[in-house]
C-alpha cells in the first residue's frame, strides 16, 4: 500500500477547473456586454419613435421623417443582430457552464480518490506500527 500517487493528475484537473471557470466567467462578462449594449440600442430605438412620432405630430418636412424612419430602420437592424449574437452569447455561456460542472466532477472524484487512499495508507501504517510494538513488546517480554 503507498499514499497517493496521482497528485499530478489531481493537479492537471485542477488546472483544468480554474481554466473553465475563467472561461466561464469571461462569456459571463461578455454576455452582460451584450445585453447592456442591447438594452441602450432599445432604448434610443424608443426614443427615435418617440421622437418621430412628436415631429409627426407637429410637422416636419418629409427629409426629416425619412432621416427618422431610415434611422430606426438601421437600429431595428442593428438590434436583430445584436439579440442573435447575445442568444449566442448565452448558448456558450450555458457550454461553458456545463463543462465547468463537469470539471468540477472530475477534480472531485480525484479528491474523493486521494482521501481514500490516504485514510486506506494510513491505516496501513497504523497496523504496520502497531505489530511492530506487538513484535518489541513480545521480545521485551521474552528476555531473561
Amino acid at each position: 500500500m503507498k499514499p497517493f500517487s496521482m497528485q499530478p493528475v489531481l493537479r492537471y484537473r485542477k488546472q483544468l477547473e480554474d481554466e473553465a471557470r475563467q472561461a466561464f466567467f469571461a462569456s459571463q462578462e461578455k454576455e452582460r456586454k451584450l445585453a447592456d449594449r442591447v438594452q441602450r440600442l432599445q432604448n434610443n430605438l424608443n426614443r427615435l419613435r418617440t421622437e418621430l412620432s412628436q415631429l409627426q405630430e407637429q410637422g416636419t418636412t418629409v427629409d426629416v421623417l425619412l432621416l427618422y424612419e431610415n434611422r430606426i430602420a438601421v437600429e431595428q437592424e442593428m438590434l436583430q443582430g445584436l439579440r442573435e449574437e447575445l442568444d449566442r452569447q448565452h448558448e456558450q455561456v450555458e457550454r461553458r457552464r456545463k463543462r465547468l460542472l463537469h470539471t468540477r466532477q472530475e477534480k472531485k472524484a480525484l479528491e474523493q480518490l486521494k482521501k481514500k487512499q490516504n485514510l486506506a495508507y494510513k491505516q496501513y501504517r497504523d497496523r504496520q506500527e502497531a505489530a511492530m510494538l506487538d513484535e518489541i513488546a513480545v521480545l521485551r517480554h521474552n528476555r531473561p
